[in-house]
């Protein structure tokens, strides 16, 4: 093989994607421009929606049914408006009112809607509302026997959570970002793969490629090469799409942890690093897969109905990769796609061992190379290079 034919064809490759409108809104637009007008429009809308629910809670009535004058009473204090009603269910359900509440013996019952923001958002005031009015009688009760309401709290548990807020945002990170990453990187690399394969027999330059002095190995390396530039393009511009968008943007969290653990990236040069190497692999297979696969279609629309449910196979594994609580094990690294997503898991929680890291490596460099041989010899079979 001669280095400069590889670079030639990786060079005109380039060249042809740049050229092309389709590839570019796939590896620039989308994960540049769109995930994060999207991340935006999405967190302005959740938080929209939760400040209308609690002030439409604060003016919506609460209906209720033989109720005692203390429920009255306490509910009324929280700055609750309160209307008589009977069908309860029917009230919450058509909107009328905001929730219910009904006292039988010693029994209150709450009448919410949980599919509706507004309906929650007052129920949980009924509900802080009583549980002040019972820890109220509680404590007249102890104090009328002459009992010290500390009986109430003999002791005070305390949760320590021993995990840094590094490891709490590697593992929100870790559970959503292997899985966008491998995503993006197999729905990014369609077409760029669809344009240098059955774009080419479409544009009818193939027969020009293949008279050239080349050989049809170098071919596909300068092709798979030009491939992969292309996947890692679009998942490192999502990666950097995604975390400006989440770090500098206003996450629609309530608490002040979930806001931490979205704003703290751990992202640095050695877990990145270890991101880059553990996706350099599934970059090669995805092109090499891709482009065995994109050669036995006629045009690019039968292209994309064949690389399409390549892409459904990839999120499962890709999804299940990221749960959290999953042990990484040496079996388990030897599963391609699932392997790289857990990998990236733990590499952001800060867990991952040597040796996983190693077997996942090596596995997928073994997966990407028998790809590699199937595009080679897929492209050295003129009965499918000339499917017409």
């Amino acid at each position: 093989m001669r280095l400069r034919m590889i670079v030639a064809i990786y060079r005109k490759e380039i060249l042809d994607l740049t050229r092309d409108r389709r590839t570019m809104i796939s590896m620039v637009v989308l994960p540049v421009l769109l995930i994060p007008l999207l991340l935006n429009v999405s967190t302005r809308l959740i938080s929209r929606v939760q400040e209308n629910a609690e002030q439409e809670a604060k003016s919506m009535a609460v209906a209720v049914k033989a109720a005692s004058p203390a429920v009255r009473e306490a509910l009324e204090k929280a700055g609750i408006s309160l209307v008589s009603g009977d069908d309860l269910k029917d009230a919450v359900l058509n909107k009328t009112v905001a929730a219910g509440v009904e006292e039988s013996g010693a029994v209150v019952r709450i009448v919410v809607d949980g599919s509706n923001p507004t309906s929650s958002a007052a129920a949980e005031r009924v509900r802080v509302a009583l549980d002040a009015l019972k820890e109220a009688k509680v404590r007249e009760a102890l104090a009328g026997s002459g009992i010290s309401p500390s009986v109430l709290t003999p002791f005070v548990v305390k949760r320590d959570n021993v995990a840094g807020a590094r490891k709490m945002a590697g593992m929100m990170w870790g559970s959503m970002l292997g899985y966008l990453l491998l995503l993006m990187m197999f729905s990014g690399g369609m077409h760029p793969v669809i344009d240098m394969t059955v774009g080419e027999k479409e544009r009818k330059t193939m027969e020009a490629l293949l008279a050239a002095p080349a050989y049809r190995k170098e071919i596909v390396i300068g092709k798979g090469l030009a491939a992969m530039t292309a996947i890692f393009m679009t998942a490192i511009l999502m990666l950097a799409s995604l975390v400006y968008s989440l770090k500098g943007g206003n996450f629609a969290a309530k608490s002040p942890e979930a806001r931490e653990m979205f704003a703290t990236i751990p992202l640095d040069a050695h877990t990145v690093t270890m991101i880059v190497v553990t996706l350099l692999p599934l970059a090669i297979f995805a092109a090499s897969i891709m482009i065995a696969i994109a050669l036995f279609a006629k045009s690019a629309k039968e292209a994309g109905s064949y690389l399409t449910p390549l892409l459904m196979v990839v999120i499962f594994p890709a999804l299940m990769g990221g749960l959290a609580g999953m042990k990484v094990t040496p079996l388990l690294c030897l599963i391609p796609i699932f392997n790289a997503s857990q990998m990236i898991r733990s590499i952001l929680l800060g867990d991952a061992t040597m040796t996983n890291f190693a077997i996942t490596t090596v596995a997928n460099l073994v997966y990407a190379g028998i790809a590699f041989w199937i595009a080679t010899r897929t492209f050295e079979n003129e009965n499918v290079l000339f499917r017409s």
